[in-house]
């Protein structure tokens, strides 16, 4: 197979462009499919056994290609745990925020988790951080009045 060289730096431009276009349209078809798997194994309590073959059919994907979604976002979840030291089922938890909002894990969230009084609620947005977070100082005790 000979090899592309390119003639002008337009048509190598070009190139990379249409490369580019196609290889984000792929990482937008896996990403809907990783949040469809993501749906089916919060729905079975991460029990996969058996539903990669049938998500790989009703998806029209190979078998390996839900297998290495599986193992991927069973790695997120993970390292979400530790990272954040959360339980399983508040990971759960944010993890069907992720996917009622359309968010990829890989797109990166921000989350809060509020709780007063014997009610909790969990506020999960896109993104890694947002302004109005970051505007915000710390109360130091001395600047605190009672």
């Amino acid at each position: 197979m000979p090899s592309w060289i390119p003639t002008t730096f337009d048509a190598a431009c070009k190139r990379a462009a249409g490369r580019r276009r196609y290889h984000a349209q792929r990482r937008r078809v896996c990403d809907k499919r990783q949040l469809i798997v993501l749906a089916v194994l919060l729905d079975l309590n991460w029990q996969s056994y058996g539903a990669g073959r049938i998500l790989a059919r009703s998806l029209a994907v190979d078998t390996a290609t839900i297998s290495r979604d599986i193992q991927y976002l069973r790695k997120w979840r993970t390292s979400l745990i530790k990272r954040y030291t959360l339980t399983e089922r508040l990971a759960d938890g944010i993890l069907r925020c992720l996917v009622a909002g359309g968010i990829h894990p890989r797109h990166g969230c921000s989350f809060t988790l509020l709780y007063n009084e014997g009610v909790s609620s969990l506020i999960v947005r896109r993104g890694w951080g947002h302004k109005e977070h970051r505007k915000k100082k710390c109360l130091k005790p001395s600047n605190v009045s009672s």
